[in-house]
């Protein structure tokens, strides 16, 4: 799987393990640095891999908890900040666009404030401009023992729910056994640990959002799902949140894909690859 979508798959060492990344597309092109949303690997982005190689070198990174990355240890938003630190270093890249979906948006913003010279731009897929905590109905505790305790016959019937769910079938087959793992009575589940879907939840809870967006200095593309899927009272607060962050992060951009769902990668590959290119290319 990993050998069909990237040119090569390194790891890197970090705190407790290895970290794995795929690189694909033009060596002296601007690079890229995608990262996916929880309990996701970085195969989510097979649907917009190819169209992005054409014009960047593209690096895709198992967030640490994640896929074949370190699953043990300390799990931060500061932790995965310096992560991706000793992976710019190790690739020697002066500068990238890093393209966050979800919860990875928080720290790619965290990153952005932290090494403003090597950070040109960032694209925010669908996240990062929120407080979870915040959210209309979610609950940390339920959340975090629904996603822990989900079970699957196997990688197929996985695949065959995710497929249903966000109406596609555009991800390559077998693309989420690095996101599984066997369990002792032979079904599936997440491969991300208990204390790791935890930490990450609560991150994303109780982020300081006025003091992270009054840092940010580079350009800014939010890409949003279509919020007429969404309850009338989710509606609200999202376009709050939007209306509020735009109110901070001034040069943000703001764009919203009609019809999209919250994995816009997923459910709307082309337009996810021109919104990317047209705000790049300005």
């Amino acid at each position: 799987m990993n050998v069909a979508l990237f040119a090569q798959v390194n790891r890197l060492e970090v705190e407790g393990g290895t970290l794995e990344y795929g690189v694909t597309g033009k060596p002296q092109a601007p690079t890229l640095l995608l990262l996916h949303g929880i309990r996701n690997t970085k195969l989510l982005f097979a649907p917009i891999l190819q169209a992005l190689a054409e014009r960047y070198r593209v690096i895709a990174v198992d967030i640490r908890g994640h896929g074949n990355s370190v699953s043990h240890g300390s799990f931060s938003f500061e932790r995965i900040v310096t992560d991706l630190i000793q992976l710019l270093e190790k690739e020697q890249l002066e500068q990238v666009t890093i393209v966050a979906a979800s919860f990875s948006a928080v720290p790619a913003q965290m990153l952005a404030i932290r090494e403003p010279k090597r950070v040109a731009s960032l694209v925010l897929l669908d996240g990062g401009y929120y407080s979870l905590g915040e959210a209309p109905g979610f609950n940390q505790e339920k959340v975090v023992e629904r996603l822990a305790t989900t079970r699957f016959s196997s990688v197929e019937e996985a695949e065959r729910q995710f497929s249903e769910r966000y109406g596609t079938s555009v991800m390559p087959e077998g693309w989420m056994r690095e996101e599984l793992v066997k369990k002792e009575d032979g079904s599936y589940g997440y491969r991300l640990p208990r204390e790791a879907f935890s930490a990450y939840f609560q991150e994303y809870s109780v982020y300081s959002k006025p003091e992270l967006f009054q840092q940010l200095t580079c350009p800014v593309l939010l890409l949003l799902a279509d919020d007429n899927l969404f309850s009338k009272e989710e509606q609200q607060f999202h376009r709050q949140a939007v209306a509020t962050y735009q109110g901070i992060v001034k040069q943000a951009k703001v764009k919203k894909i009609p019809k999209a769902q919250h994995l816009l990668m997923v459910t709307h590959p082309q337009e996810t690859v021109n919104e990317i290119q047209d705000f790049l290319s300005k």
